[in-house]
């Protein structure tokens, strides 16, 4: 990658890491944009999206330099603000570089996920004959799972099969993010001339899906995921895919996350630097399908970077664990869908126009024609091959795979 980027924004102070690590991304995706375009070919070039600029609106919580990464590259962070007694703005410090609103305290998306990460530690922490009782017959769509020598995690649908230590920490932070995603829900629509009301054309697909329901009847395809991926050693622990929902938004406690840009990936968490005031918003298939392309799907996959041991070192049987927090919204599935309420000049007329089923049958013939990376790993490669065999072969899967577009999370 040609972008130079601070080498290590973590020694900075608290206030110049912020700043600094918005810098280095705004210009990551400036540089990425042009890079991403600049050996088209001549066919290539004769190829220009005709469709208007989308209208700013911006989003809650990006800071403005940040604000084009969604549309253009599937995903973008979120900044949280900072306590004014963190701050210490220097004189070359720009307006437009500092998080909006400094608070008094740390923000409460903030506090939630570092809550719900202490309470999701002390969960994993338990012996296994104790997690097991939370197996679920959605297998990794609801309740504990784990795959050997990569990861374990846990899904909530409803507080009614949600483990006691973990109930009020993840309500807390459900009902904060559902409202965040589907304020960035209602900016997104104004951004492609469509009404924002609560009830209209994209945030009529939030539904009640914004808070944590209480009983199983209130089940949602919308969903908090907990992940502990295991070991310490380099390696990726997560393969490159893209969520099937709306919005995700991860928060990881340790480095890890990646998102693809167009040509590689992206080591977005390390730029952020210590402090938890960062998290990462992806876009997701069914959102990609709603917008008619304006906002692509956000490649990304998890990775280890192995690390310097600590001093002094811990013993060798110590486990090392990656925590994260996904929380991914997902369209509530009896709205029907009328793909022409939802074209404007910006969007254009879709190509495969929809009309007279459902977000949930739409998101069944989204999911079919994708691998899902959270299965057992014989599943997954039978899924796999299934998916491959569907769209005519195992040329240019190399291609594919990097993109993550036959894989899903």
């Amino acid at each position: 990658m040609a972008v130079v980027l601070p080498p290590k924004l973590s020694d900075a102070h608290p206030r110049q890491t912020q700043i600094q690590t918005a810098f280095s991304v705004s210009k990551l995706i400036s540089k990425l944009r042009s890079k991403r375009f600049s050996k088209r070919t001549k066919k290539d070039e004769a190829v220009v999206d005709p469709r208007p600029p989308l209208i700013p609106s911006p989003l809650p919580l990006v800071l403005p330099q940040h604000q084009p990464a969604l549309s253009q590259l599937g995903w973008t962070t979120i900044t949280f603000p900072q306590p004014q007694s963190q701050l210490q703005i220097s004189s070359q410090t720009q307006p437009h570089e500092l998080a909006p609103d400094p608070a008094p305290g740390p923000h409460p998306l903030q506090s939630a996920s570092q809550a719900l990460f202490a309470a999701a530690q002390q969960f994993f922490d338990q012996p296994t004959s104790l997690k097991e009782k939370w197996k679920h017959r959605l297998g990794s769509e609801e309740g504990w799972s784990k795959i050997p020598g990569e990861k374990e995690f846990i899904t909530l649908r409803t507080l009614a099969y949600t483990p006691d230590l973990l109930k009020a920490p993840a309500k807390r932070y459900w009902d904060l993010m559902g409202a965040h995603l589907s304020s960035t829900l209602g900016r997104i629509s104004t951004s492609l001339s469509l009404p924002d009301g609560e009830t209209q054309d994209l945030r009529r697909f939030v539904g009640p899906y914004a808070v944590m329901g209480a009983a199983e009847n209130s089940k949602t395809a919308t969903m908090l995921r907990i992940f502990r991926y295991e070991g310490w050693a380099p390696k990726i622990v997560a393969e490159p895919h893209a969520d099937l929902g709306l919005l995700s938004c991860v928060v990881g406690d340790v480095p890890g996350l990646e998102v693809w840009n167009g040509r590689e990936f992206f080591d977005v968490e390390r730029r952020y630097g210590d402090g938890g005031g960062q998290a990462t918003v992806l876009v997701g298939r069914q959102l990609e399908r709603f917008s008619n392309g304006r906002f692509p799907a956000g490649g990304h996959r998890v990775v280890s970077y192995g690390a310097a041991p600590p001093t002094p070192p811990p013993s060798s049987d110590e486990p090392r664990y990656r925590h994260s927090i996904v929380f991914v919204l997902r369209a509530h599935e009896p709205v029907v869908i009328d793909s022409k309420a939802l074209e404007t000049q910006i969007t254009g007329s879709w190509d495969d126009p929809v009309f007279g089923i459902t977000a949930g049958e739409l998101y069944e013939q989204i999911r079919r024609a994708h691998f899902n990376i959270n299965i057992g790993v014989e599943e997954r490669e039978e899924q796999r091959r299934k998916v491959l065999a569907r769209k005519g072969g195992e040329e240019r899967e190399g291609e594919r795979k990097a993109l993550g577009n036959e894989a899903s999370g």
